[in-house]
């Protein structure tokens, strides 16, 4: 495959995106994008929901989304895309969130400012999507040091996971690599191994990883 340049790792919440995205800037000596969480409407949001509400929807959503444009456009203006970048998320799955959080009025709204900042975003050379089942993930939230996660709904879990699986099934941007993260664990060298050589050696299209 062609120089990785841009590596983006993304997935539902509690799948290790950030553990793998450090493990890969490792490996490739690669700069770090951490997604900016400073987000001061997020605990309202999730409070809301938890509540049966979505008061903090269109706020929330805006916050991260630009949030998440002015680091990509740091990163961009430095170069720092051009000498090997890992990203722990992929900014357009922002796509996912606004169609499962937002009323028929907001996402009108919000997808007319995604559509103009969208445009000047860096296309990855590949994307990881780390794929976990609906219980697991489930456990995990449950597990989770986050109340406010604890205390969402499952329906809004649900919906969520499945849409991420329906965007990811049909991203075709650029090479993607889904892998069941489930068989994976990353304190394990061997795995990582294996997971370093199955982004190293994927060329392009739709690519499943899950090792027995």
């Amino acid at each position: 495959m062609e120089k990785l340049n841009y590596i983006v790792i993304d997935g539902l919440v509690r799948t290790g995106k950030t553990d793998l995205a450090h493990v890969i800037a490792e490996e490739f000596n690669s700069k770090i994008i951490l997604d900016d969480k400073n987000n001061p409407f997020a605990d309202e949001f999730y409070m809301s929901l938890a509540e049966g509400e979505n008061s903090f929807g269109l706020k929330n959503q805006l916050i991260y989304l630009l949030n998440r444009y002015s680091q990509q456009m740091s990163m961009k203006q430095k170069g720092l895309f051009y000498k090997s970048s890992v990203s722990n998320y992929l900014f357009s799955r922002e796509a996912i969130y606004s169609h499962v959080v937002l009323n028929d009025e907001d996402i009108e709204i919000y997808k007319r400012i995604y559509g103009i900042l969208s445009e000047k975003i860096t296309v990855p050379d590949l994307v990881v999507y780390l794929q976990i089942s609906f219980s697991e993930m489930i456990r995990r939230i449950k597990a989770s040091p986050n109340k406010f996660e604890r205390n969402v709904p499952q329906e809004y879990w649900r919906e969520l996971f499945e849409a991420y699986n329906y965007y990811f099934f049909n991203y075709r941007t650029s090479p993607l690599l889904v892998v069941n993260v489930e068989k994976i664990d990353l304190g394990n060298k061997k795995d990582v191994s294996n997971l370093i050589n199955e982004i190293k050696n994927h060329e392009k299209g739709i690519k499943y990883y899950a090792p027995l």
